[in-house]
């Protein structure tokens, strides 16, 4: 039996679990299937279907945790995606304001700090429904198109929507940045939402 035919029964199985070293394993022996014809511990997770987040092409493919290198790659082609985003609705913004002859909200009129301040909230509002659409339904940013890496829950599992919202919005604690400059490559925004970022 190929790995494939055996992650039909894994994948939902009450006993299988994920790890990001060897994918879907058995909870019970720690360890890849290696069962031929039948599991003789299989039990069938009613709330499972074959046709979970992780596909067999995904499932068989995944190694490991994506590296700091391709955490920052992500982080370099989102930002400029975002950037570009924000223009295009500010064009929209000053063009329709225009158009209908309303003055445009004057940032330079307001003081250095409360200008810096409205201008963190706006970016977080994109940044949050940019994060929030992608990842929701795909698991996976431009960036992370790029790397050609996903993200997981703890279970290696498509994440619920609200969990992809809160690690989206975690993205934008002051200082997340810094939160990646340890051996596991893995943010705050990750650990709060207890999701993982892997290679697919």
């Amino acid at each position: 039996m190929t790995r494939a035919e055996q992650l039909r029964f894994c994948k939902i199985c009450t006993n299988q679990k994920f790890d990001l070293q060897q994918g879907i394993i058995c909870s019970l022996t720690n360890k890849k299937a290696d069962f031929e014809d039948t599991c003789d511990t299989f039990e069938e997770d009613t709330s499972k279907t074959e046709n979970s987040y992780l596909s067999e092409f995904d499932t068989n493919l995944v190694g490991k945790a994506a590296s700091q290198k391709q955490r920052f790659i992500n982080y370099i082609v989102d930002l400029v995606c975002l950037f570009v985003i924000g223009s295009i609705i500010g064009t929209f913004y000053a063009l329709i304001c225009i158009a209908l002859n309303v003055e445009i909200f004057d940032f330079e009129s307001q003081s250095i700090v409360v200008s810096k301040v409205t201008d963190y909230i706006l970016t977080a509002i994109i940044g949050t429904f940019y994060y929030s659409l992608f990842e929701a339904t795909t698991g996976r940013s431009i960036g992370k198109y790029v790397t050609k890496t996903k993200v997981v829950n703890e279970k290696g599992e498509k994440p619920e929507f609200k969990t992809i919202v809160i690690r989206s919005l975690c993205r934008y604690i002051p200082f997340n940045a810094f939160s990646f400059l340890n051996a596991e490559a893995s943010g705050w925004h990750d650990s709060i939402s207890k999701t993982k970022v892997i290679e697919v």
